[in-house]
């Protein structure tokens, strides 16, 4: 499944694919009006359609080992991983990065990537349990890279009602595969109140045990962020990372009334590294002559230990505009990056 990094509809595209070697590169231009009724019978799809599509995008293909898929994505011009075309690659170039950082010493690490493509996610029929449970199959197949290794993985939910809704996902199992074991950010007590209330001597919920190796946070947002904080230091030296939480959005956030302080930015937040960072944007821009509007897109993307590259997308051109940052790059100096590149375009 594509990452959804083509244009929006009624505009024209370029499909760029892959050859046997993975070096060679045809280009196929859709014309606007075949996208634009393209688009239109996509519109007519039933709901049962629409859910099918969530399952095949959060699909990881078992069929191929991490070292097949690090042997197909070939480096670009400047010598950095170019962002990836299905989330499978997605997960491995996120698995990579993250095996480097931790062989470099750090501890507390970012992950982000679209868990949907950009298409589904832009759409008013998808709801926010349809992306927690897409996160929670990629967090599933990127765990799975040091479960096999022996190591004990702890994926923490926000809260009892959003883990007790995974374990549901996983035919009421609380370990969803070997060495891999559904946690909260906070300690707690297993089942629900009634549960509590009736039944004498319930199991307590540890959020952090002695045995567990690494720790991988999703779904918190940003009034949970102070529990995120006390979790990670009763983890000690042990790694852990923060999957698809849209930290650079949640900062924003801070300092707000009924928030967390700004303080938590300056001691917390600004600790974590980004491993692995892809954001995908879509603008459009006027111009005095036809077609008038022109729809464009790019992402902002970065595998560790590469710089920070802007890429960009827009009608009858595909470009990769790759640009060198020792720190990351704010989403408005992209989309200027972009535009200007653009504007150069014929």
């Amino acid at each position: 499944m594509d990452l959804g990094f083509c244009l929006s509809a009624g505009s024209s595209a370029l499909r760029v694919s892959r050859g046997r070697t993975g070096a060679s590169k045809r280009a196929q231009v859709l014309v606007p009006g075949c996208r634009l009724r393209r688009c239109r019978l996509e519109m007519q799809e039933s709901s049962s359609e629409t859910e099918a599509k969530v399952e095949d995008a959060a699909e990881v293909k078992p069929d191929e080992t991490v070292s097949e898929v690090a042997e197909k994505v070939a480096k670009d011009e400047t010598g950095d991983e170019p962002p990836p075309s299905t989330f499978y690659q997605a997960v491995t170039q996120a698995q990579e990065a993250t095996e480097l950082a931790l062989s470099k010493g750090f501890r507390l690490l970012e992950v982000e990537f679209p868990p949907l493509p950009q298409s589904m996610l832009d759409s008013a029929a998808i709801g926010t349990y349809t992306v927690v449970d897409a996160n929670y199959k990629l967090v599933l197949d990127y765990a799975k890279r040091w479960a096999d290794q022996g190591k004990r993985v702890a994926i923490a939910f926000p809260d009892a009602a959003e883990k007790d809704r995974a374990v549901e996902n996983s035919n009421e199992m609380e370990e969803p595969y070997p060495n891999i074991r559904l946690s909260t950010l906070v300690d707690g007590f297993k089942g629900t109140i009634l549960d509590r209330l009736l039944t004498a001597g319930v199991e307590r919920d540890v959020s952090v045990r002695e045995d567990d190796d690494m720790f991988i946070v999703m779904s918190a947002s940003c009034q949970e962020l102070p529990q995120v904080e006390k979790m990670c230091n009763k983890a000690g030296e042990r790694p852990v990372i923060f999957f698809n939480l849209k930290l650079d959005t949640l900062r924003g956030d801070l300092g707000l009334p009924a928030f967390p302080p700004k303080d938590l930015q300056y001691r917390f937040l600004s600790s974590i590294l980004p491993v692995y960072y892809l954001r995908q944007r879509s603008y459009s821009k006027t111009v005095p002559q036809p077609p008038y509007v022109v729809n464009y897109s790019g992402a902002l993307f970065r595998a560790f230990p590469g710089k920070y590259q802007v890429r960009s997308r827009w009608p009858l051109i595909s470009v990769g505009v790759s640009v060198a940052r020792s720190c990351s790059t704010q989403m408005r100096e992209s989309k200027l990056l972009i535009t200007d590149e653009m504007r150069k375009s014929p």
